[in-house]
């Protein structure tokens, strides 16, 4: 008997051998899109993002499934400012920590912002399609919430004033631990860290402040039950390995990292990769038969026995044609009719 969406996740994370191989489409901003409403709505508005989510389960038929990908829902709550828009995630603009070396006490509370919108979402996709899908819990990680909240001065700080660039993170690592916490007591199955600014630094710098942090945080998650992953963004190719040693159950890569060379790196530590469809080049910008020769093409570069998700590299661009993202999906799932449909298509 086929597995479930949600049992073939399970069984990735288990690092057991995959029947088929699990597809995971990164899709919030692009779910109110499907529905004809803006980011700020999906972002705002608890029954027009579940309306969405809905939507993107029954048109993808996703294996897993992010409830929300906004990695300004702690900064917000923490005082900074964000712009707003349309067809796109908010854009921080202002860094309360920017002139000062104070370090804040201040943890989210469950009540705060725009976090009870977000569980009232969890717990009526779960209530919906909770028994097949399995529910990603995305939030900031700890380098790029520190940046929300220095700015750009965090990297001078981290040449000029190491011992602040610790509490600071140690600081945002509390928050990480918070809200853990709380997508765990929400009972998603896989919680994931977000921290795009990670692969801006160098391997020494990620031994130097992050190790240690990443390595508690993990531990953390598995202790609490939900599966953990590691998720960044730009060419990140350097940090793989440091990022496995601080044991996540699976890393998700964008495309600035080549999935087949990375994957060699993560089986050796017996980690899930997920990863990469390029969400602009193809899934904005292709048509169905580029989108499903890219996510054959991926398919065919790696070893697809265990340990490997197919995923948008990053949250789908609100704009990305639904045809697209269908068309990456029926390729994970009947990757040889496909192999056959598009033939020698260049």
């Amino acid at each position: 008997m086929a597995l479930t969406g949600k049992e073939l996740i399970y069984t990735v994370h288990r690092h057991e051998e995959l029947p088929s191989i699990p597809w995971v489409p990164y899709a919030c901003l692009h779910a109110g899109a499907l529905k004809g409403y803006t980011a700020i709505e999906v972002l705002k508005d608890a029954d027009k993002l579940f309306e969405a989510l809905l939507e993107v389960n029954r048109l993808y038929q996703p294996d897993g499934q992010p409830v929300m990908f906004d990695l300004q829902l702690e900064a917000e709550i923490l005082g900074c400012d964000l712009l707003w828009l349309e067809d796109n995630l908010p854009a921080v603009r202002s860094h309360p920590l920017a002139e000062t070396d104070e370090i804040p006490d201040k943890i989210p509370r469950r009540e705060e912002g725009r976090l009870p919108m977000v569980w009232e979402v969890m717990r009526r996709l779960k209530a919906a399609v909770g028994e097949t899908t399995a529910l990603y819990g995305l939030f900031c990680g700890p380098f790029t919430l520190a940046s929300h909240l220095r700015g750009t001065n965090l990297f001078l700080d981290m040449i000029r004033n190491q011992e602040y660039v610790d509490k600071l993170i140690a600081y945002t690592t509390r928050i990480a631990f918070a809200m853990a916490n709380y997508y765990a007591e929400e009972g998603m199955d896989v919680i994931a860290v977000v921290d795009p600014l990670i692969s801006q630094i160098s391997p020494a710098h990620f031994q130097r402040f992050f190790s240690k942090p990443y390595t508690t945080l993990f531990d953390h998650i598995r202790e609490k039950g939900p599966f953990s992953s590691y998720f960044v963004c730009g060419n990140a190719s350097k940090l793989v390995e440091e990022m496995c040693r601080t044991n996540p159950d699976a890393i998700a890569i964008d495309e600035n990292i080549d999935m087949a060379a990375a994957q060699k790196i993560t089986q050796k530590y017996n980690i899930v990769i997920g990863g990469n469809i390029p969400i602009t080049t193809t899934m904005l910008f292709g048509d169905e038969q580029e989108n499903m020769k890219a996510t054959i093409d991926l398919i065919d570069r790696l070893d697809t026995d265990r340990n490997v998700i197919i995923a948008t590299g990053c949250d789908m661009p609100y704009h990305v044609p639904p045809a697209n993202a269908i068309a990456c999906g029926r390729a994970v799932h009947e990757p040889d009719s496909i192999r056959k449909k598009i033939g020698n298509h260049e």
